[in-house]
């Protein structure tokens, strides 16, 4: 299941819009191996933000989930406040969230904000879960 969100900005001048652009969060949901799998497209942003927290509130029923960030092209600070705060309240629960395939600009705000080491880095989805659900507390 897919569930888009797109939010649009432009400037008008005499009733012509200019500058048009459109920001999206694609958002699917997948069980691999027990893990919840919640693969994300598009811009996490203060305007994205919510569909993500409510898809991880709706589909994270367990306490194991991995987001997969291959098609993820931007995250902003709100973006990284809502992963941080599923790693913990995942690990509250006895559970862990792993990062799959996040591409260059979002492990560079990984690393800006001192938590690549706290988070559950891993190169792909298969990777991340790899480790089976039962072994991996």
């Amino acid at each position: 299941m897919v569930e888009r969100r797109a939010a649009r900005f432009g400037s008008h001048e005499s009733g012509v819009a200019k500058g048009t652009a459109t920001m999206e969060l694609n958002v699917g949901s997948d069980v691999q191996r027990g893990w919840r799998v919640l693969a994300v497209a598009g811009e996490l942003d203060i305007d994205t933000v919510p569909l993500l927290s409510a898809r991880l509130d709706e589909d994270v029923t367990g306490a194991h989930a991995v987001l997969d960030l291959a098609e993820l092209a931007f995250m902003d600070s709100t973006g990284l406040a809502l992963v941080l705060d599923w790693h913990r309240r995942l690990a509250e629960a006895g559970g862990q969230l792993r990062i799959a395939a996040a591409q260059a600009p979002v492990r560079r705000l990984f690393e800006l904000a001192d938590v690549a080491e706290v988070l559950s880095l891993h190169e792909s989805v298969d990777v991340a879960v790899q480790e089976a659900v039962d072994s991996a507390r």
